[in-house]
């Protein structure tokens, strides 16, 4: 039950990687000022990161990662195009980026919730990614005007 829980949290946090590395591809084009593109790369970064700890972590339980969703990949692609569509300001998209990481906040407490018996280190992981979207939050609203 444990081991199950450890990899469902680690595919969690792997699925949550990968959409924040790919929401931080399709923004990054858009983004006209130097300092939002900056903190959005260091976003993108810190996701990578947690991505490789989370695939090393998944191979030492003798798994590997689900394959991100076409359908998410999709969706967020749309959701992109249509709300940078008619604005593209670094207010907007700082905005975007801000509601974004608060849904993964959400969603990983949730999990965090809900595999209460996933080990220290999964948890610990998902922790840290928690307070890597906290701490994002706070630059991007600098953003802000």
């Amino acid at each position: 039950m444990v081991q199950n829980q450890n990899v469902q949290l680690l595919k969690e946090l792997y699925q949550a990687s990968h959409m924040g590395i790919e929401a931080a591809n399709l923004v990054t084009p858009k983004v006209k000022d130097e300092g939002l593109r900056e903190e959005i790369e260091r976003q993108r970064q810190t996701y990578k990161g947690l991505a490789v700890k989370t695939e090393r972590m998944l191979a030492e339980a003798g798994e590997t990662p689900d394959p991100e969703s076409a359908m998410k990949k999709a969706m967020l692609w749309g959701s992109v195009q249509m709300n940078t569509l008619m604005d593209s300001s670094p207010t907007h998209i700082a905005e975007m980026m801000i509601n974004g990481t608060t849904m993964g906040i959400v969603d990983m407490t949730k999990k965090l919730n809900q595999l209460d018996e996933a080990d220290a280190g999964a948890k610990k992981l998902a922790e840290e990614f928690i307070r890597g979207q906290q701490k994002s939050i706070e630059v991007l609203k600098q953003h802000l005007s």
